[in-house]
């Protein structure tokens, strides 16, 4: 399902680290991967009226490639065909390209700290891979990229796949999602965790009668994809709450010592360009848990 897989790296503290929970999807039938550094353009000497110099291009290549090195070997021990790739330009622009030319089946794409107050998601890389992107995301969670404490980052990781967190909110992409997740099968999944949470402000506006009856329309809901998952061989368990989404998600994947969530993203969303799914983005942006998000039908 993984057969290739495009590895961005800016050799970060936690780089090969990350790298390293990566090669576990050799068990989702991972070949090759694709090492590919993004000199970005904006950090490059300029030259007010040249623009930058070539020779700071193959200076900056060369020291690159030699950085690689050590990931090149990592990727070789574990049988694995690995390709070298250095690149000019924006940097998500570059992922994106490189992506499509490479034909990946998979993007993995961190989140940088930034600061004593971390990241703003909204504009990073991560977020514009996502956003503009065709193929799924895999986005890891280091301490450097999160916060999580290393212990657990270390603990998930090697057991990627066994204890899977899917939420779904019955969506064409929450389907599209689950169609990715029965696929990872093989790669040693031991339970799934299917969740549905209702928006405890929609529900508010409902009379209590309606609300039960939406409730037990999702319970039967989440019975027919448990069922659809049991058929599989594999073992489920179902939660479904009344709260907010994002909030109680995390919380939930948290509860249930999840391994991987795995859900779907609209894509550009419902306002052109912008968002992305709010629930995901929240998801992504703040769990300390891995997420592999799957793209949209409507990308």
């Amino acid at each position: 399902m993984y057969r290739k897989i495009l590895f961005p790296i800016k050799f970060e503290e936690f780089s090969l680290d990350v790298l390293s929970c990566v090669l576990n999807f050799k068990k989702a039938g991972l070949t090759e991967i694709v090492l590919l550094h993004v000199i970005d353009v904006s950090k490059l000497p300029m030259d007010k009226y040249e623009g930058y110099h070539p020779d700071d291009i193959k200076r900056f290549t060369a020291l690159a490639e030699a950085k690689m090195d050590e990931a090149v070997g990592m990727i070789a021990k574990a049988a694995l065909r690995v390709k070298k790739l250095v690149e000019v330009g924006v940097p998500y622009r570059e992922i994106l390209r490189v992506a499509e030319e490479e034909k990946v089946s998979l993007i993995v794409s961190g989140k940088q700290k930034k600061g004593v107050l971390g990241e703003i998601f909204i504009g990073s890389n991560t977020d514009k891979v996502i956003r503009y992107g065709r193929v799924p995301v895999y986005v890891p969670k280091y301490p450097a990229a999160f916060g999580a404490d290393k212990e657990l980052c270390e603990r998930i990781c090697a057991r990627l796949f066994t204890r899977v967190f899917y939420p779904t909110d019955w969506s064409d992409c929450a389907t599209n999602a689950l169609r990715y997740l029965k696929g990872l099968k093989a790669a040693g999944i031991e339970e799934v965790v299917v969740a549905h949470v209702m928006d405890e402000k929609a529900m508010g506006l409902q009379p209590a009668e309606k609300v039960k009856e939406l409730q037990k329309i999702d319970r039967e809901k989440l019975q027919k994809v448990q069922e659809d998952l049991e058929k599989g061989g594999l073992k489920v368990t179902t939660r479904l709450h009344i709260g907010k989404p994002s909030a109680d998600l995390i919380r939930i994947a948290q509860q249930e010592d999840a391994s991987l969530i795995v859900m779907g993203s609209h894509g550009k969303g419902y306002v052109e360009g912008i968002l992305w799914g709010s629930v995901s983005r929240n998801v992504v942006e703040y769990s300390d848990r891995p997420v592999l998000l799957i793209k949209g039908l409507n990308v």
